[in-house]
């Protein structure tokens, strides 16, 4: 996947500044605050983000899990789509679940005729619905019934009936269509599957506590009760466990784990929109969506609650060997593994410097039984002191020449150092003049590192400069050079580059930065200082400039970038 990102940020690089930069409309199903479609969408907005601009991406929320899904409401649906986008179209759509992908389907050439769409989160799928329609591809979510009637067999051997949990709304009823179908097709007689989909939340209490120990449950998809009451996997789902006689398994991990969710084969919503954003990347960069083949299923794989194993008192050495225990509690060794680490390096350090020492020892004492037999023989001593004199010397030539190749690389983090940056500095602009190319430079220091110093350590402050050399390298363009101008602070040379673009490469630098987690001391920013090359600048005024850029940023708040 990695390779397939960097090849979208070479295309993508490539264009010309002048080219508008894409649009994403992404639609999601549901409500914002429904933990699946957050998730995913930080998932489809994580993917995009390097490359289409925040502004440039549009997330619409149509809540059909929360109001009625018909005719009526699809229209008022239509109605403001068509309003919002009508002289604002997007270069693609992505749609989230079953609503939004059918709705679209349904509609999309009254309202964004031809634009490529990409669907995630179809459980419900029919293939031949697509005939004749073009520039649509995307991943199924698909659902796993069966892998987790057979998973809950694995763990739970006396388990001789299952109940699956749906309803009669418009996605629990084809959850539970399609769970009758498999009922209809099991061929296992010791599991036997029960459906219950049409019953009030009260009567679902009672009956879920007084469940015989033989028995679990397996939550398809639930919007609401018979009684119309909305079903919140965030709170009831909780309460239906704290009442639960027997384990409750699901395939929907982004909402159910950690609310009272025993495990099961589940998906991860932010895997699944992150796949959908490189979809509509791949599209955005050249490729027919035609061409690209829809993907089956997402990943369903085992993850359980260690509190809810050891409620129900299932045995952990029959749960898959790829198995994620959830709230598992941390032994000593974890909690305290760099110390106990550190220790053992200690030690083993300490081992290695006493058999240095033995070794020196008997190393001397034969060199003394040498002396005294060399001094029998005194042009043999002469000619062996010589030699040695001579092998230093060799020594003395390499670490001259070693020296000279280290000059103009910082020790500490590998890359070059200020001496460096002011010979390559120089080079670049006298080019840039010659060539009427723009240069920016950017001086960038780590934010309150004094105190990562003072509360860590010195050697965790080099730790942090050694990392922080590193994601700046891998954040930069190829043709960017990065140097260490002085203790936290670092200088970036950005050849043939405006201030525009500059803007970009340096926050997507703030980026990798906040991302990244340093060893020992955790989330890290910095601030930014970007000055371009004038007509009268030389290579020690554009620095300066860059400077009072620096420190401007850090007046206003740090973690930020501020140029001229």
């Amino acid at each position: 996947m990695k390779y397939f990102m960097l090849a979208l940020f070479i295309v993508f690089s490539s264009m010309s500044v002048c080219e508008p930069a894409p649009t994403v409309l992404l639609l999601n199903s549901y409500h914002p605050q429904y933990p699946w479609t957050a998730k995913l969408t930080d998932g489809v907005v994580g993917a995009l983000i390097h490359i289409v601009p925040d502004e440039n991406i549009h997330v619409e929320y149509m809540d059909s899990r929360r109001f009625s899904a018909g005719k009526a409401y699809k229209e008022k649906l239509l109605q403001l789509l068509k309003y919002k986008y009508k002289f604002y179209e997007p270069d693609i759509i992505i749609t989230s679940d079953d609503f939004a992908y059918n709705f679209m389907l349904e509609n999309r050439q009254d309202i964004f005729p031809n634009i490529p769409i990409v669907f995630c989160g179809v459980n419900v799928f029919d293939a031949s619905v697509l005939a004749g329609k073009k520039q649509i591809t995307g991943i199924l979510e698909g659902m796993e019934i069966e892998g987790n009637l057979k998973l809950i067999k694995q763990i739970q051997p006396d388990v001789d009936r299952v109940i699956l949990l749906g309803d009669t709304t418009g996605f629990g009823l084809d959850m539970t269509s399609e769970a009758r179908k498999l009922k209809s097709s099991w061929q296992d007689p010791s599991l036997q599957i029960e459906i219950w989909d049409t019953f009030s939340f009260e009567e679902l209490h009672n009956n879920v506590s007084q469940l015989p120990h033989t028995t679990a449950i397996l939550i398809l998809a639930i919007h609401g009760d018979r009684l119309g009451q909305y079903f919140s996997y965030s709170n009831d789902l909780q309460a239906l466990s704290d009442i639960s006689s027997v384990p409750i398994y699901g395939m929907w991990g982004g909402m159910m784990l950690g609310n009272g969710l025993t495990g099961g084969l589940v998906n991860d919503p932010f895997e699944h929109g992150q796949q959908a954003g490189f979809m509509a990347l791949a599209v955005l960069a050249g490729t027919s969506a035609d061409d690209i083949e829809i993907q089956p299923k997402a990943n369903f794989n085992p993850v359980f609650d260690y509190e809810l194993l050891k409620r129900f008192k299932i045995n952990f050495d029959l749960l898959p060997n790829n198995s994620v225990i959830m709230n598992k509690p941390v032994t000593v060794y974890e909690t305290y593994k760099q110390e106990i680490n550190g220790i053992i390096i200690f030690f083993i350090a300490l081992i290695l410097i006493i058999n240095v020492l033995l070794f020196n020892i008997r190393k001397r004492i034969h060199i003394e039984k040498e002396l005294d037999n060399l001094n029998k023989n005194l042009e043999l001593k002469i000619k062996v002191r010589t030699q040695e004199i001579n092998d230093r010397n060799h020594e003395l030539e390499h670490a001259h020449k070693k020296m000279q190749q280290l000059a103009n690389t910082d020790v500490l983090t590998g890359i070059g150092n200020r001496r460096a940056a002011q010979k390559e500095m120089d080079a670049y602009v006298k080019r840039a003049r010659i060539d009427k190319a723009g240069v920016c430079v950017a001086l960038l220091d780590i934010d309150f590192f004094k105190k990562i110093n003072d509360h860590h350590g010195h050697q965790a402050g080099d730790d942090v400069l050694l990392d922080f050399a590193q994601v700046l390298k891998q954040a930069l363009r190829p043709s960017d050079r990065v140097y260490r101008w002085g203790g936290e602070e670092f200088l970036i040379l950005l050849p043939n580059t405006q201030l525009d673009f500059s803007n970009a490469v340096c926050n997507r630098i703030l980026s990798h930065i906040r991302k990244f987690n340093f060893k020992q001391v955790g989330a890290v920013t910095a601030s930014i200082g970007v000055a371009s090359l004038n007509e009268t600048d030389t290579v020690d005024t554009l620095v300066q400039r860059a400077d009072e850029f620096l420190y401007k940023a850090k007046d206003a708040g740090r973690n930020q970038v501020v140029m001229n």
